[in-house]
């Protein structure tokens, strides 16, 4: 019995390498290409908001250099990780691009309105 449960199939089930034809890439996006777009782009207006909401709360900080050095650095590798993932295939960075900085823009027309209200 415990030979039968170690012996891996030569054969696998007809699909399942569809599925994963580059190790790494999201398998999401095999499956549910809509889906995948839309869940990297609410992941990434979350990541955003956040990233946004800890600039805001440490803004006039003595460290204020190095937290928009590191939220920079921060942003620039979660796309690098989202580029990682994505299958070899062209990427629309449209919608990506403005979920990350839907967050920003809001923030400066939010603070250009209380200025000049």
């Amino acid at each position: 019995m415990a030979t039968d449960l170690l012996n891996v199939p030569e054969n696998p089930a007809k699909g399942f390498n569809e599925y994963f034809r580059h190790a790494g890439t999201s398998v999401l996006y095999y499956r549910k290409k809509t889906g995948y777009e839309l869940f990297l782009a609410v992941n990434t207006l979350a990541f955003s908001a956040a990233t946004n909401t800890i600039l805001y709360l440490l803004v006039d900080s003595p460290y204020q250099t190095e937290v928009m050095l590191c939220i920079g650095s921060t942003n620039f590798a979660f796309g690098a990780a989202v580029a990682a993932v994505h299958p070899p295939k062209p990427f629309k960075w449209g919608l990506i691009s403005v979920a990350v900085f839907l967050p920003y823009t809001l923030r400066l027309l939010s603070n250009f309105i209380k200025r000049y209200k």
